[in-house]
């Protein structure tokens, strides 16, 4: 997936738990928007959107990419890295 796909994915999910949204939100996401300070997200609904994310692309995220989640960018990567990583046999 490249990194617009993702974005598209992500923007309904985001704009569920989100306390404000600018005017246009979908085209308003991007990278850089910040989840705390400009959607007005706390970290329960940064979690939430964590949790859809898993339900919505099937896979657990790892609980050291769950620090450090900051901007739209950040869930982006995290979408992309576990998403393309290779499956790990036991």
């Amino acid at each position: 997936m490249t990194t617009n796909d993702v974005l598209r994915a992500l923007t309904p999910l985001i704009s569920a738990h989100a306390r404000h949204l600018p005017a246009t939100a979908s085209s308003a996401l991007t990278a850089d928007t910040r989840l705390e300070q400009d959607l007005r997200m706390d970290s329960m609904a940064i979690v939430h959107v964590l949790e859809d994310i898993e339900d919505t692309f099937g896979f657990a995220i790892p609980d050291e990419r769950l620090a450090g989640v900051y901007t739209v960018g950040d869930l982006v990567d995290i979408v992309r890295s576990t998403s393309e990583a290779p499956e790990r046999v036991a």
